[in-house]
């Protein structure tokens, strides 16, 4: 390359069909600001569509955690209702609240204070038990 090269390729301009040329009439202005207000108004409505299906979505999952809570506990719930309508839970509750037997049982009725105290031998504290590895010392080496 030569100097006469060189200096003819700093002026030379780039590509013309690279270039975006901006409308020098007030008409051509007027477009290209009409262009923009509604590519924002555009741009706008569709953050607004887009935030509105999220929330809409955060909301649904919220909901659908809080229906499968209520359907377990709904489940819990018709499980303890199965056992109160049982035989099982009567047959119970009869000899609970009333001192009721089946026949041919024998019911024992302990009125209260007429409980005796325990025995003396039974409240001696017992030593607690060595660690596990002194028991294997005792067993292995009879320390």
């Amino acid at each position: 390359m030569t100097g006469l090269d060189a200096s003819a390729s700093r002026h030379r301009s780039p590509d013309p069909g690279l270039r975006i040329t901006l409308p020098a009439s007030r008409g051509g202005l007027a477009w290209l600001v009409v262009l923009l207000v509604i590519g924002g108004f555009l741009a706008f409505q569709v953050g607004r569509q887009v935030y509105a299906s999220w929330s809409i979505n955060q909301e649904a999952d919220r909901y659908r955690a809080e229906i499968s809570a209520l359907e377990e506990q709904n489940a819990e719930l018709a499980r303890e209702l199965e056992y109160l309508q049982s035989d099982a839970y009567v047959s119970a509750e009869a000899r609970r609240l009333r001192n009721l037997g089946r026949p041919g049982e024998r019911v024992l009725i302990i009125p209260p204070g007429s409980e005796a105290a325990p025995p003396a031998s039974a409240s001696t504290e017992l030593e607690p038990a060595p660690p596990p590895i002194r028991q294997w010392m005792e067993l292995f080496f009879g320390r």
